[in-house]
């Protein structure tokens, strides 16, 4: 597509899950009643059906790492600890299937999968957004004459270019 999607479909899980959470913590709070109870659990499942095409995309993009590079590393500590935090709110979505369209209070055992989840889920961002950001992975994927050109069409007021 000549960008990488997985950033774009990472923002599902990532608001998602933690919406989740907070519906749990304000099911806990007595707030909403059934009706949190149920958002939760569909935020729950929508997030891990995004998480499925968002593993996917993140995986073609980690596999174009060369493994010597630090962010390749990093990747793969992103990718294992997505691989965890996909179990958690699997293993949260099947208990709370039977009870989810009647409890008006999550139990304390979902409630504390979706803290965890969204904790594990955040340092998981960390990791995805050093590789981003301090290592440039997906970034520089054209090349910068190219880039250049482009820019100087369009009137950009572009910085001479160093001479080597």
């Amino acid at each position: 597509m000549k960008h990488p999607i997985h950033p774009v479909l990472v923002h599902l899980p990532l608001g998602l899950w933690p919406a989740a959470f907070l519906f749990d913590l304000l099911s806990r709070m007595e707030i909403g009643g059934n009706a949190m109870v149920r958002l939760s659990f569909w935020a729950i499942l929508l997030g891990l059906l995004a998480a499925l095409f968002a593993a996917v995309t993140g995986l073609i993009d980690w596999l174009q790492v060369k493994r010597d590079k630090p962010a390749w590393k990093i990747g793969l500590y992103h990718m294992a600890l997505n691989v965890v935090v996909i179990g958690i709110f699997l293993f949260n979505a099947k208990g709370r299937l039977q009870s989810f369209r009647f409890d008006t209070e999550v139990d304390t055992r979902a409630f504390v999968l979706s803290l965890v989840g969204t904790a594990l889920l955040v340092g998981s961002a960390y990791l995805g957004g050093l590789m981003v950001y301090d290592h440039g992975v997906g970034v520089a994927r054209h090349s910068k004459k190219r880039r250049r050109a482009v820019a100087e069409a369009a009137g950009a007021n572009l910085p001479e270019e160093k001479k080597a």
